[in-house]
């Protein structure tokens, strides 16, 4: 873009309302007059601003008229924090597991019904899975995906399927709720959720979930390795490692089940 074009994807709005939000990342209150100063911004306009930031939580007015984060805020920065620690605290075990096994691992979650990869250690094979922070997978047809759903309240479930459907992509893909449910069924039972073939045709996934310091399964570990690769019985052997690097992980992050264990 030249020196002096606009964006046409800007939104200046959103801009001061990001603006704002930044300051309280060098001062924990401010006041109307001192934000004007701070950003060159007039009054009406900041306090628009503030106002629609205070209505939607993200922040809070005292008794004196200065503003503070608001809970909306304060969870998106836990948020931010609780994915960024299981990013990095499940890395060691990734490494080991795929040091040990030769075989790609990763770590998704949830995020508006779909898993969402947030750290990868790839596999040492030529012939390996390739995987990308960041990259979205459909959850009925992903390992990862399946580990997760298995946990979720009965509405939270349908809601998804309502929203993403249950598209095939492959012969083994599930796409019926009957099905899917069956599936997830006995996941719970067993631990341990498969993708035989179900996201990419040649691909083979064994997921395990990680739980969380609340006891909630938050996210999942996961190894991909060619069909070729993976027969029943290299698969029965490497669900005990998997499931035992998920489990680490969640004593990393606090999990009282993973403690016990």
């Amino acid at each position: 873009m030249s020196p002096g074009a606009k964006d046409p994807y800007h939104l200046a709005s959103l801009h001061r309302g990001l603006e704002v939000l930044g300051c309280f990342a060098r001062r924990p209150s401010w006041s109307l007059a001192e934000l004007a100063a701070e950003l060159g911004q007039s009054k009406a306009t900041l306090f628009r601003v503030l106002h629609t930031l205070e209505a939607a939580g993200y922040l809070a007015k005292d008794a004196a008229g200065r503003y503070a984060p608001g809970l909306a805020l304060h969870a998106l920065g836990n948020s931010a924090v609780r994915h960024e620690q299981l990013r990095w605290q499940a890395l060691p075990p990734l490494q080991a597991l795929a040091e040990e096994t030769g075989e790609t691992v990763h770590v998704g979650i949830l995020h508006e019904g779909e898993v969402v990869t947030v750290q990868v250690v790839e596999g040492t094979h030529a012939v390996r899975m390739h995987a990308r922070i960041g990259r979205r997978s459909p959850a009925h047809a992903s390992a990862l995906g399946k580990a997760l759903l298995a946990y979720l309240p009965d509405p939270e479930l349908e809601a998804i399927i309502a929203r993403h459907g249950l598209p095939r992509f492959t012969p083994r893909t599930l796409t019926t709720p009957e099905a899917l449910r069956e599936a997830l069924h006995q996941i719970r039972q067993q631990g341990w959720a498969p993708d035989d073939e179900e996201l990419e045709p040649g691909l083979r996934c064994l997921a395990a979930p990680i739980t969380d310091h609340t006891g909630r399964p938050s996210a999942a570990l996961a190894l991909s390795a060619p069909a070729a690769r993976m027969d029943e019985a290299r698969r029965a052997a490497l669900i005990p490692r998997v499931k035992a690097a998920a489990l680490q992980v969640s004593r990393m992050l606090g999990s009282p089940g993973a403690a016990a264990a």
